[in-house]
Order: structure tokens, then sequence, then C-alpha cells
């Protein structure tokens, strides 16, 4: 089969990727993208989807400003549109490169396209492996997965059934020229080494050592998939509580998971943080939050890895980024009790209820706030009785780290707060009700 046609039968059959995507070719200049973004003008000279390369060039090696140029030379000698950019990165390290290039590309995609890399056979190995050696999981060695959601966008990496000879043999066949990047023979970083030292002696004991590990990677990519729609099962029947806005965190109620299994557990906790692109705990950090689910800690501990704090409190597992302490909340006189008013730069829109309404109206002399906890002043109940503010978050419900931060409705009137209840999406309260925007 030609090699347009294989990849044809990819995206379009095999994906089900619509035929007037918009696709948008990560093109380094090297010899696989080039052979993509050729075997792709090919396709669209047959179909009628558009077509956009993205080049980076990371300031990272002397001639890459020359490589630009020989970008921007097969990108018009193709008639092919093309987006580029120069990064300043602060460092060196394959990580701040990667992140950097691939949060300008997601700034560059249209809803709805897809983003191909010419990630093919043997990268699908050499990752196999370098997860493999840091003693990932299941996910982890299946990481480089053929499709999956990248924003509002598919990233796709079509040429992972093709072989890096494969793909060496199509450019020479039909005269394309490429760059050479002479990083890659550099043993620096660790996948050059697995490339350069251990795949050629997986390579010499075994003739398709590098397809059978890169098979052994899509096997683990289908298991993994049956694991995410066992975690989707059970997260519907878990109460979830999405962004909010006093501490960026979600919370996930782990008193309803106790009724799984520890490793049906694991595997929802793992589904529920990747679905948020949020910090994926490692193995010492999982056993801990998930030993918290049956003997849960003080309200005060905080377990902390990867920029992101976990905290327990009244049945939910809180996950956040960390943080030394959480911004104040300024004061807001609600002047007009019969209109709506929007809180935390508009992200919560708060109506009075009927209830409200009538109890500013028999007050007429009170002013309606909506302040933290130290701008109330001798707090008072609606009976006239003193308020130990502190217990009374406490029986709200309020997490601690909250508490100095929440917005609390109160009907200030004679030198004294009146405390209605607190502006919380996931409190109740008789007085107002409240909608994310």
């Amino acid at each position: 089969m030609a090699a347009h046609n294989q990849l044809r039968d990819v995206l379009f059959d095999e994906l089900g990727l619509p035929e007037d995507t918009h696709f948008f070719v990560a093109y380094s200049g090297g010899v696989d993208s080039t052979v993509l973004l050729y075997l792709m003008r090919r396709l669209q000279q047959l179909g009628k989807f558009s077509l956009t390369a993205l080049h980076v060039d990371h300031n990272l090696q002397t001639h890459s400003h020359q490589w630009a140029k020989h970008c921007a030379q097969v990108c018009k000698a193709y008639d092919v549109p093309l987006q580029q950019t120069i990064l300043e990165l602060k460092g060196h390290s394959e990580a701040e490169a990667r992140n950097a290039r691939y949060e300008w590309f997601r700034e560059r995609l249209l809803p709805g396209s897809a983003l191909l890399t010419a990630h093919h056979q043997q990268d699908r190995a050499e990752t196999f492996l370098f997860n493999l050696l840091r003693g990932a999981g299941s996910t982890g060695l299946s990481s480089m997965r053929m499709s999956r959601p990248f924003f509002h966008s598919k990233l796709v990496r079509p040429l992972l059934g093709f072989s890096q000879d494969q793909i060496l043999q199509i450019a020479k066949d039909r005269g394309l020229n490429w760059i050479e990047d002479p990083s890659n023979q550099s043993n620096e970083y660790a996948r050059n080494r697995i490339r350069n030292e251990i795949l050629p002696v997986l390579s010499n004991f075994r003739e398709d050592a590098i397809q059978n590990i890169a098979r052994a990677s899509a096997n683990l990519e289908q298991e993994n998939g049956l694991m995410r729609e066992v975690a989707i099962a059970d997260l519907v029947n878990i109460r979830e509580q999405a962004l909010h806005p006093i501490d960026d965190s979600h919370a996930l109620n782990y008193e309803d998971m106790l009724s799984l299994s520890r490793t049906r557990q694991a595997n929802v906790l793992r589904f529920w943080l990747q679905s948020l692109d949020l910090h994926i705990p490692s193995k010492r950090l999982l056993d801990a939050i998930l030993n918290a689910f049956v003997t849960p800690p003080a309200t005060t501990a905080v377990l902390q890895e990867g920029g992101s704090q976990f905290r327990f409190y009244q049945g939910f597992l809180y996950v956040m980024p960390a943080k030394a302490e959480f911004p104040d909340f300024c004061p807001v006189e609600w002047q007009d009790p019969e209109q709506s008013i929007s809180l935390f730069n508009s992200k919560l829109k708060v109506d009075p209820t009927p209830q409200l309404k009538e109890l500013v109206h028999k007050n007429t002399r009170a002013k309606l706030r909506v302040v933290s906890r130290e701008n109330v002043m001798n707090p008072k109940a609606l009976q006239g009785h003193s308020v130990n503010l502190k217990k009374w978050l406490q029986e709200a419900g309020v997490p601690p780290w909250r508490r100095q931060s929440m917005p609390l409705l109160t009907l200030e009137e004679r030198k004294s707060e009146i405390l209605l209840g607190t502006i919380d999406q996931y409190s109740y309260n008789e007085w107002v009700s409240i909608a994310e925007y």
C-alpha cells in the first residue's frame, strides 16, 4: 500500500476524523516531520481538508535560525501555510522545551482541529523503555497514544505504525530534503541513550524487538482504555465539586468510593485528576491518600507533591495548587437586593431569593453586605443572640483554609452584623441562589 494511502486509512478510517478537519503539522524540518508534511500534502491534493505547518525554533542550537529558513522554503514549495515562532527558554531541559512548544501549539490551534506529530514506531518503543526504567505503571508505559484530546482539539500521532526505516526510505525515494539535528547523536539526554545504545542491542538480540515493544505499548493502550471506561462508570456514582473560586480546588467525595476495591479507588482517582489536567500522585503519595480514605487525617493535614496540595475535610478530598495563603475577599455592599450581583471577577452570579427581599424590606435602615470574616464586627444571629463566628463557619461546613476568605452575607444594623449565610455554591443558603457564569 502506498504510504499516503496508509496514512489516509489511519486518519479517516481507524481514527474516524472528519474529512474536512483542519490539520496542523508540527514541522521541525527533520526527516520524520518532513515525510509527514509531504504525505499530508499528497492527501490534501486528493481531499478537501485545510493544512497548516507549525515550526518552533527553540533557540537552543547554533543553526536553528537556518533550520527555520529551510522549513519556510519547503512550505513555500509545497504551498502550505506556515506559522513560526522563536522561544526564549530559561533552561535547556527537554521538559521545558516540550512544554513551551506545546503551549505555543495550543494557542495556534482552531476548535475541532488536529495537531499531527511525526512520532513513529521507534519513538513509541523509546518512550516505553524510558518509562519502564522509571518504574511507570501501565498508563505511563502506554503514554504515547495514537490520539488523545488536546484542549479544544486533538493531538494525533498517525505515523506510530510506520517504522523508522520505512520513513527514511520514503524520504529517499521521494528525494526529500531534511535537517539532521546533531543533538540527536548526543547521549546527554536519557532518550538519546536509549535510542543510540539500548535499542541497537535489543535489535541485535531480536530483529523485531522495536516492533514488538511498540506493539506491547499499543496493547497496554487498549487495556488502559478499558480502565478508563471502568473509571468513568465508577465516577458517575461519586459526588464531585467543580473548581472553587477561593482556592482553585476541585473536590471528590471519598466516602462514596469506599464501596470500591482499593485498586478501583486508585483507578478512579488517577482518571479524575488526569481529566482535570492535575498532578498525578506518585505511588507513595497515592498510597497515603488511599489510606486517608479509611482513616481520615486531621483537617489541618496537607499532602503536597508536584505543585499540588491534597487536603481532607468532611468526606471530601480536595486538590488545589500549593499556596501559602489564600486571597482576601473585598467587601461588597449589595445596594439593590432586587438585582443580582457578581463575585470573584464575575465567576459567580448571586441572585436574591424572595426571603431575602422580604427581610430587607422589613429592615429598611439596614445594609446588605457581602464581606469576609475579618470585616464582620459584633456578629449576631437573626434572632438577636451573639454568634461565635469560628463555630458558625464550622457548622456551615466551610473547610478551615477557606474560612478567612469565604464571603459572608450579612445585614448591618445598629453597630452589629447579622449573619445570614455563606456565599458558597456548595453550601445551602435560603437567602440567595448561586450560579456559575
